[in-house]
């Protein structure tokens, strides 16, 4: 497989042509207005943990790259730029659900490992049902909503609260996700314009809640 072969798998494309979808190309601008606003507070935080000032930066700078990666594949249509889009998309998730079981859950290295080694195998699992278009999102989701009720139930009620928003934010996000190419027929732009906006909120709401413990 040609790593510029044309894919063709949002509503708005309608040819394997550059700049075949505007709207999804344009409304990425949304990912580095939130990476900006992140940086900001970054820059202005007084942290006492080295650690978590260099992940949160980390997540920032991953968040640049989702951005720049959906604009890539919403620009180009192939392969290869459909890497650029998924790749720092995943290096997140498995980030932050990494930090989440180390900083939110209080568990050691080892833990926090396994968590994602049992993730990566959970999402590859969910192949074998005919949803690995999204499995990692599904798995990502399942995540957030596990790890907000263990720290309900521990008290931590600032950062319980802020991911079930997050999850919140997420489920309607996925919806509009996989409402696209059901749209067509109504809507020629299709929805996956919004899933660009939830997104860029979703990421915002995620790193603030790293960085401060709250959702502020």
């Amino acid at each position: 497989m040609s790593l510029s072969q044309s894919i063709d798998i949002y509503c708005e494309r309608i040819s394997p042509e550059i700049f075949s979808e505007p709207i999804n190309f344009i409304t990425n601008v949304a990912f580095w207005i939130t990476f900006f606003l992140l940086l900001k507070k970054h820059n202005k935080k007084h942290y006492e943990d080295e650690g978590i000032r260099i992940y949160s930066f980390i997540l920032i700078i991953l968040v640049f790259f989702i951005g720049t990666g959906s604009f890539l594949f919403h620009l180009f249509g192939n392969l290869w730029s459909l890497l650029a889009d998924t790749v720092p998309i995943m290096i997140f998730i498995l980030l932050y659900l990494y930090l989440a079981i180390r900083y939110y859950l209080k568990q050691t290295l080892a833990v926090s490992a396994f968590a994602i080694f049992l993730f990566l195998i959970l999402n590859y699992s969910l192949s074998y049902f005919g949803i690995q278009e999204i499995s990692s999102y599904l798995m990502a989701l399942f995540s957030m909503l596990i790890i907000s009720y263990i720290t309900y139930r521990e008290n931590k009620l600032d950062i319980s609260y802020g991911l079930l928003l997050s999850s919140i934010i997420f489920i309607i996000s996925l919806g509009f996700r996989q409402l696209d190419l059901y749209a067509c027929t109504q809507f020629s732009l299709g929805t996956h314009w919004i899933w660009h906006i939830l997104n860029s909120i979703l990421l915002y709401t995620l790193v603030v809640l790293f960085i401060e413990r709250k959702v502020r």
